[in-house]
């Protein structure tokens, strides 16, 4: 039998973790905005700021994603993940406007300088490449955590990965955007 407070306790865990990935998707896109104006500008005391409030944002999500799946199996399996796919469309970071536009165009505009960073950048650009890397095993900690080897729910049952592939798939190509090979 389920204890129904601690299903709507999950639930609300859940909720309230992936819309705080949506505020943070969008705090990145501001950031890093500011980022590129401060690098076109050649100012890189502003652009180390910036940098270095990307790598505060990209450590709150590494956290959120930890605690948005702080919860028993038994919730996810009863009553989680069979309303996932009830969820309200656009309810993936993947399926987000706000995090295609971070990943395809603002991550790809900044390759050059993650590529190759000014000196005075050097330092928070390491720090930052950390976060982001742990951020994905944050987020592949709880998809394994729930799924095990189960493939991708957004990527459907003829998926070829597990859900934790999935994300080390996309680490790894981020990661290479950051100029890390």
């Amino acid at each position: 039998m389920f204890d129904l407070e601690e299903l709507d306790k999950a639930r609300v865990r859940w909720q309230l973790g992936h819309h705080l990935f949506f505020a943070y998707v969008q705090g990145l896109i501001m950031v890093c905005s500011d980022l590129q104006a401060a690098l076109a500008k050649a100012d890189y005391a502003t652009a180390q700021a910036e940098l270095d409030r990307a790598t505060s944002l990209m450590w709150g999500v590494a956290v959120t994603f930890k605690l948005t799946g702080a919860f028993s199996q038994a919730a996810y399996d009863g009553y989680v993940r069979p309303n996932m796919f009830e969820a309200s469309e656009g309810f993936s970071g993947l399926w987000s406007h706000d995090h295609d536009y971070l990943v395809k165009q603002i991550l790809r505009d900044l390759k050059p300088i993650f590529s190759a960073p000014p000196a005075q950048l050097a330092e928070s650009m390491q720090k930052f490449r950390q976060a982001f890397a742990i951020m994905y095993d944050a987020h592949k900690y709880v998809c394994e955590r729930f799924e095990g080897d189960a493939p991708s729910l957004l990527m459907g049952e003829e998926a070829q990965k597990s859900a934790g592939e999935m994300i080390e798939t996309f680490k790894r190509n981020r990661l290479r955007v950051l100029g890390v090979d």
